[in-house]
């Protein structure tokens, strides 16, 4: 945008130099007055004649002056508007581009922000799905454990029920067997009169175990 006007301004500047300079080099080329205008004007006045015309060197003074002090314009105008209007335009071209690079710079940076927000999460994305697995896996581990535990539990308590049973039944035997034993070989030796032997003994015991046992 600066180099563009720089371009319009010396054209601008151009133009004026020719506009200045222009009408007194057309007037150098202008023709003299016509003679018979002159002798007319000659034959209507009386002898006295005033010499009018004006110095031929007036005409190249005059432009070089106006060509001088155009330059002292110039040199002016440089020096207090046109030397501080460019560097303003500068100085506002340079914050422009500096602001262009600060908006890029921003913009790069955002995007990696963004891009390092994206990976962070999808990192606790992943370790939620991790720990909710883990709990997963940690709630079938202890539900396998309380039905295991529960299913040792009732396995002791059946062996526990079972042994109790097996003691309360070998423990009736015992008693019934005693009990068999004191009276049926007692009222035995008392029919009989006589005292029974150990193997006497121990087979009337059994058939009547046997026989208390077929009639239950």
């Amino acid at each position: 945008m600066c180099r563009l006007f720089k371009s319009s301004a010396l054209s601008l500047v151009a133009m004026t130099t020719w506009a200045l300079l222009a009408p007194y080099a057309f007037a150098q080329e202008a023709p003299p007055a016509t003679a018979p205008a002159a002798a007319k004007a000659d034959s209507s006045k009386p002898a006295e004649t005033h010499d009018t015309s004006v110095p031929l060197n007036s005409k190249p003074d005059l432009a070089l002056w106006s060509f001088v002090t155009f330059l002292v314009f110039l040199a002016v105008l440089r020096k207090f508007a046109w030397t501080p209007l460019i560097n303003g335009l500068d100085q506002r071209e340079a914050k422009m581009k500096q602001a262009l690079a600060d908006a890029e710079t921003a913009r790069v940076k955002a995007e990696v922000m963004l891009a390092e927000h994206a990976k962070k999460l999808d990192k606790v994305q992943d370790e939620v799905k991790e720990i909710l697995a883990e709990a997963r896996r940690d709630a079938e581990h202890t539900k396998q454990e309380i039905v295991a535990a529960a299913n040792k539990e009732a396995e002791a308590s059946k062996k526990r029920a079972v042994e109790d049973i097996e003691h309360a039944r070998d423990l009736a035997m015992k008693e019934l067997f005693d009990f068999v034993s004191s009276n049926v070989i007692g009222a035995t030796e008392h029919v009989l009169g006589r005292a029974l032997s150990g193997d006497d003994q121990n087979r009337l015991v059994q058939d009547a175990l046997n026989q208390m046992g077929s009639k239950t």
